[in-house]
């Protein structure tokens, strides 16, 4: 499993709109995509930084930009003025997931 890890800055009610807009708009197309496995989210508020880490089946899937909603994650961000500051890729080594109400 892969995982790619985008950065963002900005107003805090702005980036909470933006992941609004991502979970809404972009993760059910994400779900067609082929080799996306999910997402989380992780907010900074007193720094105004909020970073994304999607998960992908193969090194490929995640790297294909168009396929794996790059565009319109970029998208999002512009009309919400967040900008990317950080965009990192990783190979994930070890995982366990519990939901929130665990």
């Amino acid at each position: 499993m892969y995982a790619r890890v985008t950065t963002f800055e900005g107003d805090p009610q702005r980036i909470e709109e933006g992941i609004r807009l991502f979970r809404d708009e972009v993760i059910p197309w994400l779900r067609d995509s082929t080799g996306f496995r999910g997402w989380i989210v992780l907010l900074d508020r007193g720094n105004r930084r909020a970073r994304g880490i999607s998960f992908w089946e193969t090194e490929e899937a995640m790297q294909a930009d168009e396929k794996s909603g790059g565009a319109l994650r970029d998208e999002v961000a512009e009309n919400l003025e967040l900008p990317m500051t950080d965009l990192e890729f990783y190979e994930v080594a070890a995982i366990e997931a519990l939901t929130l109400d665990d």
